[in-house]
């Protein structure tokens, strides 16, 4: 039997509620159905700037994710990156460095619809300020296709 780490964990139970969640609504699902199929990509922790043992290719990372997203057979209606986008810095300039290139980065992908949302990571140490100049605000909702999300 294959032991699960807790990063493949996390995986299946976010598949999991996300299943279990979407199933609980039939209002939604007929919504949903109407307003015809969609799929998006989320990414999450990607941690630009980040340098250590936990991940030896962590300049590059996010360029490989990024041709991945760009080379899926159906393009995704948006993206959504769900925090963690820099690895955390008390140097207020490096912060905004990374948040630079991380944006250079990501403006690669082939999707016109992208969306940013702060982790502790991009937000904890200033209150957001950097966060906020390369990508607005903090938190938002947006609809799609009859969908609203937090």
């Amino acid at each position: 039997m294959k032991s699960v780490d807790r990063r493949d964990f996390l995986k299946l139970s976010g598949m999991a509620g996300v299943t279990f969640t979407a199933g609980l609504f039939p209002a939604y699902q007929a919504s949903a159905q109407a307003a015809g199929d969609f799929h998006f990509v989320q990414i999450s922790d990607t941690h630009w700037g980040y340098k250590g043992a936990a991940n030896p290719d962590a300049e590059h990372t996010l360029e490989k994710a990024i041709v991945t997203v760009n080379g899926l057979a159906q393009k995704p209606d948006f993206i959504v990156f769900t925090g963690d986008l820099t690895h955390t810095t008390e140097d207020g300039a490096e912060r905004r460095a990374r948040m630079k290139r991380f944006k250079e980065i990501v403006s690669a992908l082939n999707v016109k619809d992208v969306r940013f949302l702060a982790g502790e990571h991009d937000a904890a140490l200033d209150k957001g300020a950097a966060f906020k100049e390369f990508f607005g605000a903090t938190y938002y909702t947006f609809d799609h296709k009859g969908v609203h999300f937090i």
